[in-house]
């Protein structure tokens, strides 16, 4: 007895054993076949990643799905239905478990992906839109924006956004046109997958009293890619400012009229709109006393009151390298001997993170205030040299860790963070005896002084020299040299002529030896195009770094085929000739305070 009941026991585990087996069995057959097994998670790594579906084969054991950057195999014992929908771009596996898995594939057309399209969605930019897609997967968009004549005047550009649901910009579209943009979806690279095109029709603009526009002279195939950002003022110094972007055929192609903002209905922007490492537009405003951040579509993004800093603002505003603000003011409390205020002479760093106050340069401090000459009988009084406006600095900019000015009455000026002045570049006449080793020594082409105490002083020029008259917007070359439009403001102490040629706007290099103290003239245009380039003030310069040419534009009062207005003149940097000349007839006197060739969208949109 006891036998038996070990040998039927016995034969109870066994039993027990092998119904425990086959529930394990059985238990890891159903893991096997849902949703966790790693082809699973492999498939949907490929969605997460954005990674599009190319094509898939069936063998006698497995499907394998191609993909864009790889293949991945599932058995066929796995699969229960495979359907394709090429029209939305997807692909729906049913697995034996009754799971389904939907996986981004290379499609037909993508007219589907738009969802709405917006024309000017912020009220003041009509030549923009905002268009709402759907993509079937992550990846980004190309915006191509077509010419009127085909490849001259489309614009393109990639977004960086990769996600599925995109609010895509669209810049630079014509006025008063049926425009055809195309947006092309891309992998995460910039490689096509596919594209669609749709229409968006543009109304005139509704603008009075505008600028007329000429072209010259165009070698567009030599000429920097983008598109000129004009600053212009409005019909006088009073108005509203107007900036917008022609392209080389002189269409606008972007424009914000500011007119209609409610931030910035009055803005004077002084110099006009500079673009931020962000993307976004900074301006002074000259006539609330602020800086001001604007996106793409001239919404305000952001505003710094200079007022509560003790301040106004004139001029220029542009950000430094360690994205602080550098600004030309006006101190409120700064004051003369006699006690009268004195203007337009200090420069302050703005923290635009906390808005507060960085640091601040009293020119008075480095330069010779009682350096100063009569005004002429040809420049209004708010604009002539006196002892309240002595310096007139119009812009500021660094050169390596050292600033750089120029000041519209006293030249260009080099000094450091720490307040020490480094140099000057300007007539020797009328400098007191302890700015006399800050001014620099004029040479000629061979490099050797010149010694003609009549040129040093800034009575007459050198053949291979003449010193900046009214100079604005220094530019610092990647060679170091410094590029500067040399207004010819009482040039040579004289008061100019507004009908004569020999009145002349000048770009100018300078190189300068800090070590030897002395500055040479590299090369000059403007002086051959006498009264017809003359700006008495405002106008500005610019190195293309992609060309190496030169842009240089006078923007108040040259003389044009139409009337009065400004010059926009871009200039071959080896071959000193004018490829690209573009005339503006403004109803006003002035054109514009600056031109700057930029292209339509920021790199980092």
């Amino acid at each position: 007895m006891p036998g038996q009941f070990l040998r039927r026991g016995f034969h109870t585990l066994v039993l027990f054993l092998i119904l425990l087996l086959y529930v394990r069995c059985k238990d890891d057959k159903v893991e096997a076949t849902s949703a966790d097994l790693p082809f699973r998670a492999a498939l949907q790594a490929m969605i997460d990643k954005g990674v599009l579906l190319q094509k898939y084969t069936k063998g006698a054991e497995y499907y394998v799905f191609h993909f864009e950057t790889g293949e991945i195999s599932v058995p066929v014992s796995n699969v229960r239905d495979i359907k394709e929908s090429p029209e939305l771009w997807s692909t729906q596996i049913t697995f034996t478990d009754h799971q389904s898995i939907a996986i981004p594939s290379k499609g037909d057309k993508l007219d589907f992906i738009v969802k709405d399209i917006v024309l000017d969605p912020s009220g003041y930019n009509p030549l923009a839109a905002m268009v709402d897609v759907l993509l079937p997967a992550a990846g980004r968009i190309k915006v191509i924006v077509k010419g009127k004549s085909g490849e001259q005047g489309t614009i393109t550009h990639l977004l960086q956004a990769q996600t599925p649901r995109q609010q895509i910009p669209v810049f630079g579209l014509y006025a008063n046109f049926n425009n055809k943009v195309e947006l092309v979806f891309t992998d995460k690279d910039g490689l096509e997958r596919g594209r669609t095109s749709i229409s968006i029709q543009t109304k005139p603009l509704d603008i009075s009293s505008f600028p007329a526009f000429e072209i010259i002279t165009a070698q567009r195939v030599r000429m920097e890619p983008g598109l000129n950002l004009v600053s212009y003022p409005g019909e006088s110094e009073l108005d509203t400012s107007c900036p917008y972007m022609l392209d080389a055929d002189g269409e606008i192609r972007w424009i914000l009229l500011l007119k209609k903002s409610p931030d910035l209905q009055s803005l004077g922007a002084s110099i006009g709109l500079k673009r931020l490492k962000n993307g976004n537009f900074l301006s002074g405003d000259m006539y609330q006393n602020r800086i001001v951040e604007l996106d793409m579509f001239g919404k305000l993004v952001r505003q710094w009151d200079l007022k509560k800093l003790g301040y106004t603002f004139h001029h220029e505003v542009s950000e430094a390298k360690n994205g602080n603000f550098l600004v030309t003011v006006t101190k409120s409390s700064a004051r003369l001997n006699n006690g009268k205020p004195r203007i337009n002479d200090h420069i302050i760093e703005l923290n635009p993170s906390s808005g507060n106050l960085v640091n601040e340069w009293d020119l008075v401090s480095m330069l010779d205030s009682s350096r100063y000459d009569k005004g002429d009988e040809n420049t209004p009084p708010p604009f002539a040299q006196t002892p309240t406006n002595w310096a007139h600095n119009n812009s500021i900019t660094e050169r390596g860790n050292d600033l750089l000015a120029t000041l519209r009455y006293q030249g260009i000026t080099s000094f450091n963070p720490s307040h020490k002045l480094k140099w000057i570049i300007s007539p020797h006449k009328g400098w007191g005896a302890n700015y006399q080793s800050y001014l620099l020594q004029p040479v000629d082409k061979q490099g050797q002084p010149i010694t003609d105490s009549r040129i040093i002083s800034g009575e007459v020029a050198h053949p291979d020299f003449d010193w900046p008259w009214g100079p604005h917007t220094p530019v610092v070359m990647p060679n170091g040299n410094i590029l500067v439009f040399d207004n010819g403001y009482n040039r040579h102490f004289k008061p100019n002529d507004l009908s004569s040629d020999e009145s002349y706007s000048r770009v100018v290099e300078y190189a300068v030896d800090e070590g030897k103290k002395t500055v040479q003239q590299v090369w000059a245009y403007g002086q051959n195009r006498g009264r017809r380039t003359f700006s008495q003030a405002l106008s500005g310069v610019q190195y293309l770094s992609q060309t190496g040419n030169i842009l240089f534009c006078p923007g108040m009062g040259t003389v044009t085929n139409k009337g009065y207005g400004g010059h926009i003149i871009e200039i071959d940097g080896k071959t000193k000739e004018v490829i690209y000349e573009l005339e503006i007839s403004s109803p006003s006197y002035t054109a514009f305070h600056r031109v700057t060739r930029l292209p339509m969208y920021p790199d980092n949109l």
